[in-house]
């Protein structure tokens, strides 16, 4: 009688863990923590280190005496558009490369027909 209450234990034993069938449990992936963020922190750490290096750089070159001293010497002034006279100061048609160009439509006087009485 003891063998079969402790086969009888040992069985319900091992048939309660494999018996129950259980669905795994389902997650939703997170893309916005595992992706989005570190390749965003890693493009404003790379585009910032641009603008910092870019931004230093310019400075030195504007503050160079030697370049500013060439540039004065050698360079040349930006010059004022051309206006047209008047009133109101508007610019040249000439300043605009689209007045040069003749278009390839070109307007055609309209034909009558005169139609005959007999």
């Amino acid at each position: 009688m003891r063998k079969w209450i402790v086969l009888s234990v040992a069985g319900v034993g091992l048939t309660a863990g494999v018996g129950s069938a259980q669905r795994p449990a389902s997650k939703v992936v997170d893309t916005d923590a595992l992706v989005v963020k570190p390749v965003d922190a890693t493009t404003n750490m790379v585009g910032r280190t641009f603008q910092y290096v870019s931004r230093v750089t310019a400075d030195t070159l504007d503050n160079n005496a030697l370049i500013r001293t060439v540039n004065n010497l050698f360079g040349t002034r930006p010059k004022a558009a051309p206006t047209q006279a008047g009133l109101s100061p508007l610019p040249d048609p000439s300043s605009y490369p689209s007045t040069y160009f003749k278009s390839p439509i070109q307007p055609q006087m309209p034909k009558y027909q005169v139609i005959q009485r007999k």
